[in-house]
């Protein structure tokens, strides 16, 4: 060894000597700060978790005490001392007290407070015209059939309350009032024993809910109830909130397995990084260019590959499955860097069900797209098994959990559509919540905010729940990453949820299309507005979307190429017609099909021609599919005539078409298996 590369060894063990003192120094500093970051993490979490489960079982007890005021309403109304405001108010308090809340009231079909058990507030308030939190029960009014309120102060007067309402079929809506002890009172043994075996963070951690005076009624531990709150050691952490009226605490140890992994992970990252920033230093000093020229290559290399692997990973193709009408799916993804950790995927599981899901990997650069093509490969490969999906992805959090050294994982939303009934079997590990597009231009959209189960990858054991929901033809759901509503403008403020609702609300109102073919103006409308918000800072976080719209199963029928088939068709036509309530649209929809069909029978040369029809949502309408197998003819590259020049001078024919185009939204020829197929949307 010569003596410049004996210079070259002690500096280079000099390096290393300070980057790990340096690290052991700083590793004192941030282990506290660290530590309570997860810890509040953990709390924020597990809070929403049981949040959302109390409040469920409270509307459901609550709502109960409404149908009960309902019923006995309708008795009251009957009774000759209904219209005497001061007896009817007597008469509604001791009913009160009878179904244990402190307040009932009726409104109208107006929304007029007419009858209350507060005499002061009878005919004062107008739930339609009110602006203060009353305002809220104006969707009773409105079409839904019932209403909660979580407890808050009362505008009026202050205290603590909790409204719920239920409608009255005849017009107006009932609604009760309770105090937090009424509360408490009410739904105790809805609330009791919900959180047996509910662990949190280790066995000794767990989740306790008590009376306001302090009597345990859920304890980690069935059977546990019964006894009082009392302080834990200082051995654990431990808060509490009040949840509808219920105080509510969350204990785990202090050497929790989750805040010390977390904790590990944070600070072998800050210490590598230390260490390769004194390394990079000193490499530059004793390698000079060369070695900063190979380290840039490497890197380019390395990130050219990751990109590739994550580009050839996902579905690039759209629309991806040309002769699927029941559904219209398109999805982007926009990365931060060279390499992302999102991705997002959509198969077949079955001729009538379609998988699709959009998810997020911790990291990034070529471990994170290692990373997201397992992933993805174990989640399809687990789906394809036909298990339920709250199982698939037990099974996919064991696999990502072995072999996991990086300690690395991910969020993922999963959904399966049926195709033929519209039913969306779903399970969220950790995700963003996504939002339900159902007649988004009535004001039809919301989140999705089900509870979520534990990100995958985590550790092993974990148990996911599965939840159902119904698509109307017409009905989307749009699937997101947190790079969406986490880009933070100049100032720091991120774009947020509300705003990403608002925004998608504003877009469709304003005729942006979801999905139009290969493309989705939706989409690159909402990536353009979270760009737009962060002028002024660089993009945060990779932004991926999904839209999938369902269109309904739809029916098809096979008619002779004949004027007797015709008149077969428009029979058929009228049946349905009648069946899908659109007699206001009879007219124009016989039209559409007398002219192409006509067209079809005079010139078409065909054997068959085949009539499908869906029902759309009320907005966007009726599709209407015309296939035969004549000869390929696309009736849309067909010049509309020039009707500004006299029958005698214009070209024969085209007059149909044109007419059709007229009063069609929408019209799209393809050429499909030697067939002809023609759709309108009306």
């Amino acid at each position: 060894m010569t003596r410049q590369q004996k210079f070259l060894v002690v500096r280079l063990l000099a390096a290393v000597v300070t980057a790990f003192a340096a690290s052991m120094a700083l590793n004192w500093i941030l282990h506290g700060q660290v530590a309570e970051r997860e810890r509040r993490r953990l709390f924020e979490k597990v809070f929403n978790d049981v949040g959302s489960d109390i409040r469920w079982r409270v509307d459901v007890r609550m709502v109960r005490q409404a149908m009960l005021a309902r019923d006995r309403y309708y008795e009251m109304r009957e009774e000759g001392w209904w219209n005497d405001p001061d007896e009817s108010s007597r008469r509604l308090r001791a009913l009160a007290g009878e179904l244990g809340v402190d307040e009932i009231c009726v409104a109208d079909a107006e929304g007029n407070l007419t009858h209350s058990a507060r005499r002061e507030e009878v005919g004062a308030l107008n739930f339609r015209t009110d602006k203060g939190q009353a305002h809220e029960f104006v969707v009773l009014l409105d079409g839904a059939t019932e209403f909660a309120q979580s407890l808050m102060p009362n505008s009026l007067r202050g205290e603590m309350i909790k409204y719920v309402g239920v409608w009255l079929p005849d017009g107006g809506f009932i609604q009760v009032g309770a105090s937090e002890k009424s509360v408490r009172n009410l739904a105790r043994t809805s609330v009791t024993g919900i959180t047996n075996d509910w662990h949190v963070s280790g066995e000794d951690g767990g989740i306790y809910i008590t009376t306001g005076g302090g009597t345990v009624i859920s304890h980690p531990k069935e059977g546990g109830e019964g006894g009082v709150w009392t302080e834990p050691s200082r051995d654990f952490y431990w808060e509490k909130r009040m949840i509808e009226g219920f105080p509510v605490y969350i204990v785990f140890p202090r050497h929790t397995s989750v805040v010390e992994r977390r904790l590990l992970v944070s600070i072998s990252a800050i210490i590598n990084g230390i260490a390769l920033v004194f390394a990079s230093v000193l490499a530059g000093i004793v390698f000079a260019g060369f070695a900063k020229e190979r380290m840039r290559e490497r890197v380019a290399k390395d990130m050219a590959m990751a990109a590739s692997i994550q580009e050839n990973a996902i579905p690039q193709v759209f629309p991806p499955f040309a002769d699927e009408r029941r559904m219209d799916i398109f999805a982007a993804m926009h990365t931060a860097r060279d390499v992302g950790g999102d991705f997002y995927d959509f198969f077949f599981t079955s001729p009538s069900k379609i998988a699709f899901l959009v998810a997020d990997v911790s990291g990034k650069g070529v471990p994170a797209a290692l990373f997201m093509m397992r992933a993805k490969a174990t989640i399809k490969g687990e789906v394809l098994s036909g298990l339920p999906l709250d199982e698939v992805m037990a099974r996919v959090n064991d696999a990502l959990s072995g072999d996991n050294d990086a300690n690395m994982f991910v969020t993922a939303w999963i959904g399966i559509l049926d195709l033929e009934t519209g039913e969306v079997a779903f399970v969220n590990a950790g995700h963003n919540p996504p939002i339900l597009l159902e007649r988004p231009e009535e004001g039809g959209r919301k989140f999705m905010r089900e509870r979520s189960g534990m990100v995958l990858g985590a550790m092993p054991g974990l148990k996911y729940r599965l939840h159902t929901m119904h698509l109307s033809p017409g009905g989307m759901i749009y699937l997101y990453t947190d790079g969406i509503t986490e880009q933070p403008d100049g100032k720091g403020e991120l774009f947020g949820e509300d705003r990403l609702l608002f925004a998608i609300g504003t877009m469709l109102s304003a005729g942006v299309e979801a999905i139009d073919g290969g493309k989705s103006p939706l989409l690159a409308a909402i990536f353009d507005a979270v760009i737009s918000h962060g002028a002024g800072a660089d993009q945060a976080d990779d932004c991926t979307q999904l839209v999938i719209r369902y269109n309904g199963a739809g029916e098809k029928r096979r008619f002779t190429v004949a004027q007797s088939g015709i008149a077969e068709a428009s029979a058929w036509l009228d049946e349905w017609i009648a069946k899908a309530d659109l007699a206001g649209q009879s007219a124009a929809l016989h039209v559409i099909l007398d002219e192409i069909c006509s067209n079809i029978v005079r010139h078409s040369g065909a054997s068959y021609f085949e009539l499908g029809l869906s029902r759309l949502c009320e907005a966007a309408g009726v599709r209407m599919e015309f296939i035969d197998d004549g000869v390929a003819y696309n009736p849309l590259s067909h010049e509309d005539p020039d009707t500004t020049i006299s029958v005698s001078q214009r070209q024969i024919g085209g007059l149909g078409i044109m007419m059709v185009r007229k009063m069609s939204r929408h019209m799209e020829y393809e050429r499909v298996h030697d067939c002809n197929l023609l759709t309108v949307v009306k």
